[in-house]
């Protein structure tokens, strides 16, 4: 039935490549097929297998879609580093509950609130914040969050009470969740759709293992320095990373408004310019009150509530899981220090996300294309779905890791480490899927999209620690963690369903584009 769709629309083909208008619209109504194009109009661009460039970029060296490779990846570099360094920051103490929790006269699990609090405002505080990256630019916020997070952890290392520590979390945590909420959008600003799959793979690969990274040094560290220096040790690598994108990192918001980009009395903003927080051509977008409501109103459309819901799950089950429940469960079954906990609450994870990347990101890329060529030249956002099945790896994951925690005397910890690994891995592919899928949907709402993914994630997983280790002291270990295995598997098969009827169920009036932001 999509083959008849798509044969109905190939009439429409002539007119979106010849017109001037909005050069995002094959974009944002992605059931106009983009052909295979051997009689294509000289001025329209191609990639290296002949098929239109989507979005068209403009004629101006200003356009980030110009930019040269090299300059791209070295911004696709410094923002997913920024992705990866504020939940990494704020995990470094994880490790370290059992002396936090003696230091403060609280338990272990208490302890682990402080991660509940920041994960709570690193979901909420970008709703707030990633509007005015659609309006003042991407750079002020990425440099603004950077220093926020900085500040606050510096300051949480040296609080005296338990409630300074939480207040702290409060801010760092919207510092922080400013950075990774607007980075999906970054990766759209710079790449065509046919490359996103790779560099957003990147992205939500260093996004994902921020998490994973913190603990093979925070045990460390706290074990030899304290667990101050869990807070103060990743505040001062924020404040170097912050001189770093104050110096390199380029504005990538870019207007592609043909009546602005079109004029004779244009001027391309130089490089430096892109420095030092010039508007240029982005001047008359203003803020307005709409602009906090956009990222609710993107949840109408079901190419980004299922796949929103999905990963919702698969993040808090995936990993915040281990990371909430880990420091109090090895200390427990396998008698771990701090050191001990922390490369078991790494090295498994960062090994299952590395090898799921492998088969994710240019994978998902590939299958975009191999579809293309089938069909004329249509590029179709669900043919990246196709990877999904290597996410049920997550479920079978989680399902062995809690086999393992309940018969801790009989396997051993390289039974948990094992099933951590293989979970990693396919929230990886998940991860990856779920981005690229939905900002090629509505890629000129790529960042409410990525701050709609954010806060699910954050919400569902801040109340992670409130019941995990509870529900698996009162039912065992084995049959929570299939209960939350059985969940993850439920909330995938409407992923099954949109590779199938997602293309039709777009076309729907009522799942018609958005109207906003239509020029970026």
């Amino acid at each position: 039935m999509d083959a008849a769709l798509e044969k109905a629309q190939v009439s429409q083909i002539d007119d979106a490549l010849n017109t001037n208008g909005n050069n995002n619209d094959a974009e944002n109504d992605l059931n106009k097929p983009q052909r295979l194009a051997g009689d294509a109009p000289s001025d329209l661009r191609l990639d290296k297998h002949r098929l239109p460039l989507v979005p068209q970029p403009t004629k101006h060296k200003d356009d980030p879609l110009n930019w040269s490779p090299a300059l791209k990846l070295f911004i696709a570099v410094q923002i997913s580093w920024l992705a990866c360094l504020g939940p990494m920051a704020a995990a470094v103490i994880n490790p370290a509950f059992v002396p936090l929790g003696k230091a403060f006269k609280i338990t272990t699990v208490e302890a682990s609130y402080e991660l509940t609090v920041y994960i709570i405002f690193a979901g909420v505080g970008p709703l707030l914040i990633s509007p005015l990256a659609n309006v003042y630019g991407r750079r002020p916020v990425y440099l603004l969050g950077n220093v926020l997070a900085a500040v606050t952890n510096i300051i949480a290392g040296h609080c005296t009470t338990w409630n300074g520590i939480l207040v702290t979390r409060v801010f760092n945590g919207i510092g922080a969740g400013s950075n990774v909420a607007i980075g999906g959008a970054t990766i759209c600003d710079l790449y065509f759709m046919h490359e996103r799959g790779l560099y957003m793979g990147i992205y939500t690969f260093f996004l994902t293992n921020g998490p994973h990274l913190a603990p093979l040094i925070g045990g460390y560290i706290a074990q030899n320095l304290g667990w101050r220096q869990c807070f103060n040790i990743p505040g001062y690598i924020q404040l170097g990373t912050f001189l770093v994108t104050l110096l390199c990192l380029p504005e990538t918001l870019y207007s592609r408004n043909t009546t602005t980009t079109s004029s004779s009395s244009y001027k391309p903003a130089s490089y430096t310019s892109l420095l030092l927080f010039r508007r240029g051509h982005l001047s008359d977008r203003d803020l307005k009150a709409k602009d906090f409501l956009e990222p609710f109103y993107m949840l109408k459309y079901i190419s980004i509530l299922i796949p929103g819901l999905y990963y919702m799950i698969s993040f808090g089950f995936g990993t915040v899981l281990f990371a909430t429940t880990g420091a109090s469960l090895f200390a427990k079954f396998y008698h771990f220090n701090v050191a001990q906990t922390g490369l078991l609450l790494s090295i498994p994870l960062l090994i299952g996300c590395l090898i799921g990347e492998f088969n994710a990101g240019w994978l998902t890329d590939h299958m975009v294309y191999r579809y293309a060529k089938r069909h004329d030249g249509v590029r179709k956002p669900e043919a990246r779905l196709d990877a999904i099945w290597l996410a049920l790896l997550l479920p079978i994951g989680v399902i062995i890791d809690g086999i393992c925690l309940s018969h801790y005397k009989s396997v051993g910890w390289i039974g948990a480490a094992f099933g951590m690994g293989i979970a990693c891995c396919g929230l990886q592919v998940a991860t990856t899927v779920v981005y690229a899928y939905c900002t090629d949907c509505y890629k000129p709402q790529s960042a409410e999209i990525s701050t709609v993914l954010n806060t699910f994630r954050s919400i569902f997983s801040a109340l992670i620690s409130f019941y995990a280790i509870p529900l698996g002291n009162k039912i065992k270990f084995e049959y929570a963690w299939l209960v939350f295995a059985l969940l993850n598997i439920v909330f995938l098969l409407p992923m099954f369903a949109l590779r199938i009827y997602g293309s039709r169920w777009r076309s729907y009036a009522w799942q018609s584009p958005p109207k906003f932001h239509n020029d970026i």
